[in-house]
């Protein structure tokens, strides 16, 4: 039954949360139609073509069977409900850390004259998305039989030359959004905080690939299929960055309220997730959505983090 209606549910739960915030928020309708041609542009278009080109890479090139059961191998001895229900307190854990270490070092950086908040990107990501998960997902109650760490090595050490054709739908994604977005924004200038910044979303990248793509979305797969896996990941992704986003020094929404955040976020980072969650279900290659997510981040990084403000 989970199975069969996964795929349903959290695609009609996300089109209807999109369908009430653009009902009850007028801010929201308006950007929506002024700003429609960029989200197909800029947001939509891109994903898609990535979409299509890793599929006929594997078609062509991959083995994704094997890959399959390769995977199903590594999580066979792994109690699926009880680990999706510590990866949902892991989320919430994620969320509430932000806040309240959030609002500490703001308090504590306005009284010093810094800004730490991408510390408490980083600390809220490394605690509740890696190191907690990693350890209760891939070493609690599995290290007996050996298999604590086969999913970690397949994501990980990626052994098959033809899993690293996603490389190919990454750049072309890349440069779409390069070609319509650099002749009007231009790209960041190379500087220290630049770097700094790089290797910060770097790290926060893969955090947030292992947590939502090699752990959440391969179990959610288990129980849903392929495509109902991708898209509850997509959701809960978009959703938690909706949430996050006052207190994120990364989240690239505009902040104009809960409904706003969420409307648009299922509408840009949500499909970003099914691209992300594609790239995964194709190769199981972490390094791929991380590159790719790096190289978003620079095309589209906020004038503030550009100038070194944050």
């Amino acid at each position: 039954m989970v199975r069969r209606w996964g795929l349903t549910g959290w695609s009609g739960a996300a089109l209807l949360v999109v369908a009430v915030a653009l009902l009850i928020d007028p801010a929201l309708r308006n950007d929506i139609a002024v700003e429609g041609a960029f989200l197909l542009l800029v947001s939509w278009a891109p994903m898609l073509i990535g979409g299509i080109l890793a599929w006929a890479l594997v078609k062509a090139f991959g083995d994704r069977d094997a890959l399959d059961r390769r995977t199903a191998a590594a999580m066979e001895s792994h109690p699926i409900n009880r680990e999706l229900v510590w990866l949902a307190l892991f989320a919430v854990g994620f969320v509430g850390c932000m806040v309240v270490l959030s609002t500490i070092l703001n308090m504590y950086g306005s009284q010093t004259g810094t800004d730490l908040a991408m510390s408490a990107s980083l600390v809220s990501r490394l605690l509740f998305l890696f190191t907690l998960p990693l350890l209760v997902m891939d070493r609690s109650g599995v290290v007996i039989d050996g298999k604590g760490t086969a999913m970690p090595a397949i994501a990980l050490k990626v052994d098959s030359p033809w899993r690293w054709l996603g490389m190919i739908p990454v750049a072309v994604v890349l440069g779409l959004i390069g070609f319509t977005l650099v002749p009007y924004v231009g790209l960041p200038v190379l500087s220290f905080p630049l770097i700094g910044f790089v290797l910060a979303f770097a790290v926060i990248s893969v955090c947030e690939e292992i947590f939502f793509r090699g752990m959440l979305q391969t179990r959610l797969e288990m129980l849903m299929g392929r495509w109902g896996g991708i898209v509850a990941t997509s959701v809960l992704f978009a959703l938690v960055y909706a949430i996050v986003q006052p207190y994120d020094a990364v989240a690239q929404l505009p902040g104009n309220g809960l409904v706003y955040d969420m409307g648009l976020s299922l509408l840009t980072y949500a499909t970003a997730g099914l691209l992300y969650g594609y790239l995964w279900t194709c190769f199981r290659n972490t390094w791929l959505n991380v590159i790719l997510r790096i190289g978003v981040f620079l095309v589209l990084m906020p004038p503030d983090l550009q100038t070194g403000i944050i």
